[in-house]
């Protein structure tokens, strides 16, 4: 690159575009994306992926030029910016949403608002019914 600013590179850019995707929620108590600081996770996910990496970077970039002042605007102007951007390559809006909703998911406070343990589910793990021991014996007369 020729040290020109990109979209995965502005914090600031990704923090707006990450709020205007998941708005905070002040009915159920759950954050906006941009709030939790997982600008850098969308952005690695997005560089490491060689497959759909490359167009939703492009993409990304297309809104960034498009939209100057982006974080800057409105959330009612940035929501149409991405609406009217996102019908150009809705494949890519896609593989960008799979990626922002995988951060946010796993994001601690978001786990605790939605009434989950804020952890992993691994290595603790879940707890788990006892298995039937019934099942088990069908299952052993095809052992090889």
């Amino acid at each position: 690159m020729s040290g020109s600013a990109s979209a995965l590179g502005d914090a600031t850019f990704l923090s707006a575009l990450l709020d205007t995707l998941i708005p905070s929620s002040g009915k159920r108590g759950m954050p906006g994306a941009g709030g939790l600081g997982i600008e850098r996770d969308v952005a690695a996910s997005i560089a490491a992926d060689s497959a759909a990496g490359l167009p939703v970077g492009g993409w990304l970039e297309a809104l960034y030029a498009g939209t100057p002042g982006f974080a800057t605007l409105p959330a009612a102007e940035r929501t149409g910016a991405v609406e009217a951007h996102a019908a150009t390559n809705p494949a890519a809006m896609q593989a960008l949403l799979r990626r922002v909703y995988l951060a946010y998911y796993q994001h601690p406070t978001v786990l605790v608002a939605i009434g989950e343990p804020p952890r992993p589910p691994f290595p603790e793990g879940f707890e788990l019914e006892p298995s039937d021991p019934e099942l088990l014996a069908a299952l052993k007369p095809r052992q090889k």
